[in-house]
């Protein structure tokens, strides 16, 4: 992955590893799911440049980029009194 900035981009060919990813000419997005999944040229325009948004594991239960965008309700912890 190449960063510019703050901005992160991947090129058609790499591994950049779960998350989003959107084409920086006509908006397409690709959606990888696996660290070892190459990043493909857009299906649309043949473009190899793409906008990155990485999958973060910031809660345990969120493991996929659908669980992200519907992340499972937390389990309450019993109050203490």
């Amino acid at each position: 992955m190449v960063e510019s900035g703050t901005k992160k981009t991947a090129k058609a060919g790499e591994k950049p590893g779960p998350g989003r990813f959107i084409c920086i000419d006509c908006g397409r997005e690709i959606r990888l799911d696996s660290t070892d999944e190459d990043l493909v040229k857009c299906p649309t325009c043949a473009c190899e440049m793409y906008n990155c948004f990485p999958m973060t594991h910031i809660r345990p239960d969120i493991k996929t980029p659908e669980d992200v965008m519907n992340p499972p309700e937390r389990k309450k912890k019993p109050e203490k009194h």
